[in-house]
């Protein structure tokens, strides 16, 4: 009988054992029954990595509104020196110089990439054994024919929307001349901006005569060459600018400026100084042309 009551035993054993695996609940779909689940040791811990935090955007002075101008001069020989300019990513102006290899494709692809672009008409200097290049206007030319130079040139540098001294220490100091490169300005529906070569200068007032708008170089960024010296420029320029409320420079597009602007953005980006074109700074002046400095450029 001893074994009859041990079957008895087992089967009721498993009996039971039954019965609890058909109450024990179904996992969800989509997940396998814990018995089939190994969790891994290394995830067995879950750890948090601390959230990094999104890198602060350049903080602008409620109160500032200073604004800069920066003209890249004497382009048209390269069309790399334009694709440094456009680097930058930042509103400037390119003026181009007329009849040189590359000026209309200059001024055409400054434009596509927004940039602003003025004819960079060579002017006379005092030193008269530099060369102007093509399209130089001498002061012993008449009127017609510095007219005619004029339009010749602003057909080589297509849509540009004003006009700059390349060099002109002689020119821009004639009255006479000058009156008759305004007069083409004011025909084409033009601004001009003075390089400032000279302190004798009358292209603001011969402008305000003529009834254009204009506007004046405040700082050279590169008469040195050199990453240090430029640097010390563009914070000049800055200053001036902020107090002022705006300046206007000139590089040029040869050399190492347009990468020493790319590195200073941020000098920019913080004291709240916007970069604009030349066109936005040009206005009616009644008394001339503000803030020049001599030299040849």
């Amino acid at each position: 009988m001893a074994w009859l009551a041990m079957a008895i035993l087992l089967l009721g054993i498993a009996a039971g054992w039954w019965l609890a695996s058909e109450r024990r609940p179904a996992p969800p779909d989509g997940v396998s029954s814990p018995r089939a689940v190994r969790t891994p040791p290394s995830a067995a811990v879950q750890t948090t990595r601390p959230r990094r935090s999104p890198v602060p955007a350049p903080s602008y002075p409620a109160d500032s509104s200073a604004r800069v101008a920066i003209v890249f001069d004497d382009a048209g020989g390269s069309l790399g020196d334009v694709e440094e300019i456009i680097a930058i990513g930042r509103p400037a102006t390119v003026a181009v110089l007329p009849g040189l290899r590359y000026s209309g494709e200059v001024s055409q692809r400054a434009q596509t990439a927004g940039l602003e672009v003025i004819l960079h008409l060579p002017l006379e200097p005092m030193d008269g054994a530099k060369a102007l290049g093509p399209g130089g206007v001498t002061v012993a030319m008449g009127e017609a024919e510095i007219q005619a130079a004029v339009r010749a040139g602003l057909a080589s540098v297509p849509g540009a929307t004003g006009v700059s001294n390349h060099m002109g220490s002689r020119a821009t100091a004639d009255r006479r001349v000058m009156r008759a490169v305004m007069d083409v300005v004011r025909e084409r529906g033009l601004f001009f901006l003075d390089s400032k070569t000279t302190p004798h200068s009358v292209a603001g007032s011969v402008a305000a005569e003529t009834g254009i708008r204009s506007a004046a170089r405040t700082v050279f960024l590169d008469n040195e060459n050199d990453p240090e010296a430029i640097r010390r420029e563009i914070r000049r320029l800055i200053e001036i600018a902020l107090r002022h409320g705006e300046a206007v420079a000139v590089a040029h597009a040869q050399r190492l400026t347009s990468r020493v602007v790319a590195e200073m953005l941020p000098e920019f980006d913080r004291a709240g100084v916007a970069f604009v074109p030349v066109s936005a700074i040009a206005r009616f002046c009644r008394d001339g042309l503000r803030w020049g400095e001599g030299g040849d450029a």
